[in-house]
């Protein structure tokens, strides 16, 4: 199935194009879903959530993610609480703390707090994975730059830039707390984070924006699964 790329005015783009197995473990997982899948155009990945907290309950939402080989290596960070790795489809590869660690269809990994940490697609074909992460705050944080890519896509030439520069510090600032790249020592971070906010808002530049929780939002911008097709 071919599915996942970029809609304009309801139609399919050129875009980034998601080929899923239906019968697959991430598939069937998807179908499952009451989420949509979401996409990030820009680094060629795609998304949805299985489990979305509700108030009151645990704050570790769950999300499969699928990587391509085009996919660039998010920057090394760390979060204060654990984050665990599940791969479903192909090889992910998991760097902790400096060391590369491949993950098999069925292995997972579980990444202790302030550990430094990131993941790739070292193969030849789109990866899945299943990712308990830190909070919703973090799922936010995704939805609203890959939501932000959309927005500012280019439908003449349907290229994605990505956010602005000013908009994704935003972002990072709102989540600087949470997930922590060591680029600095904090003290000097939250100094950092501080004054982007401030100069953000002074701009009229939002960070984490909850509207890109909405489906609707998701079923506008990106091809959902057919399933009925199948």
């Amino acid at each position: 199935m071919r599915t996942g790329r970029p809609l304009v005015a309801g139609a399919t783009t050129d875009g980034p194009t998601l080929e899923l197995n239906p019968e697959s473990t991430a598939g069937v997982l998807l179908r499952q879903s009451s989420h949509p899948l979401v996409s990030d155009p820009v680094n060629r990945t795609w998304a949805t959530l299985l489990e979305r907290p509700e108030s009151g309950e645990t704050d570790h939402p769950v999300m499969i993610q699928w990587v391509s080989p085009e996919s660039p290596e998010p920057p090394l960070h760390y979060h204060p609480t654990t984050e665990t790795f599940r791969a479903l489809e192909g090889t992910v590869t998991i760097v902790r703390e400096g060391d590369s660690i491949q993950l098999a269809p069925g292995e997972s990994l579980t990444v202790e707090p302030g550990q430094d940490h990131t993941f790739r697609n070292d193969t030849d074909e789109i990866v899945a994975f299943k990712a308990e992460l830190p909070s919703m705050r973090t799922v936010k944080g995704l939805y609203t730059t890959w939501g932000l890519a959309h927005e500012r896509g280019n439908k003449e030439n349907n290229t994605y830039p990505g956010p602005g520069p000013l908009q994704s510090l935003a972002v990072a600032a709102d989540l600087y707390d949470e997930t922590i790249i060591p680029m600095a020592p904090l003290p000097v971070q939250r100094l950092l984070w501080a004054t982007v906010q401030r100069v953000a808002r002074l701009s009229g530049t939002t960070g984490i924006d909850d509207r890109y929780l909405d489906t609707s939002f998701w079923t506008r911008h990106v091809e959902q699964p057919e399933w009925e097709a199948i």
